[in-house]
């Protein structure tokens, strides 16, 4: 979510700084590159959230050294935890998939955990995330975030009280093991964000007994990380290589106030630009 409100915030931005060297262009005949506004785009972008952080910080009685070392050691310690679980009625086996990676994406290490035996969906689920902090535990790590796309699971361990019956033990097992967190949290994300761990997680169950990587990881574990991460390239940037784009070209039809853009839309044809109106 905190992603997705980012990606918002910078496109906004960029939009934003579009606009006014829009308005250089044709009021005062000056040109820009495109590669600056989209720069200057992106470094309002970071004053802004360096600012807005700082302000946060205050508020709340913190008063550590500048800003800029605070993010980046708080995005260079920070642990994220990915879960998923893997029923086989036909084998009689469950799987649990468990990665871990750092800021930058980059996995530290991956866990497949298999038990021999019938289990729940929500038991699984309770048992990857405890076996994650398990894992994050022995590894060293204080500051973690969890996400699985169980979002049950994530409710109760959230609300510290009112657990399933079926999975009472294990949650109260969760909520001893986060005390030993200097921070550790719990993320609902929805399956489509979270398939190199579902992955795993049927991996594992194919196999005789737990498998765990740190530095070798398999080749097709690798190429699922890629695939995600190019993926999640595209989705950043492609609205951005479009108006990149449209701002380079020669003549360029945009309206003439910010409040038009919601009543028109323009359509690249031949390097030429079309208007359409019903934008949106």
């Amino acid at each position: 979510m905190e992603q997705g409100q980012d990606r918002v915030n910078l496109t906004i931005n960029i939009f934003w700084q579009i606009w006014k060297a829009r308005n250089k262009r044709i009021f005062d005949s000056a040109k820009q590159e495109p590669h600056k506004t989209v720069q200057k785009a992106q470094e309002e972008w970071l004053e802004f959230e360096q600012a807005r952080e700082i302000e946060q910080e205050s508020r709340t009685g913190q008063n550590n050294r500048g800003h800029q070392a605070r993010r980046e050691q708080l995005r260079e310690d920070v642990v994220s935890l990915y879960t998923d679980a893997a029923i086989s009625a036909k084998r009689i086996r469950t799987g649990q998939g468990i990665i871990a990676r750092n800021w930058k994406g980059t996995i530290m290490r991956a866990k497949g955990i298999v038990n021999q035996w019938k289990g729940t969906a929500s038991k699984e689920e309770a048992l990857a995330v405890r076996n994650a902090l398990l894992m994050a535990k022995q590894a060293g790590w204080t500051k973690i975030i969890v996400h699985t796309d169980c979002k049950s699971v994530v409710e109760q361990i959230n609300r510290c009280s009112e657990y399933d019956y079926s999975i009472a033990t294990i949650q109260e097992d969760v909520q001893d093991l986060r005390i030993g967190f200097d921070k550790c949290s719990f993320v609902f994300i929805p399956r489509t964000e979270n398939e190199i761990s579902h992955a795993l997680a049927h991996f594992a169950v194919k196999v005789v007994h737990n498998i765990e990587w740190e530095q070798d990881f398999p080749i097709w574990l690798i190429d699922l990380v890629k695939r995600e991460m190019r993926e999640e390239a595209k989705k950043l940037h492609v609205n951005l290589l479009m108006i990149v784009t449209l701002h380079t070209l020669d003549k360029i039809a945009m309206p003439r106030r910010i409040d038009d853009i919601w009543t028109h839309k323009f359509d690249l044809v031949d390097g030429r630009k079309k208007v359409i109106s019903n934008y949106w």
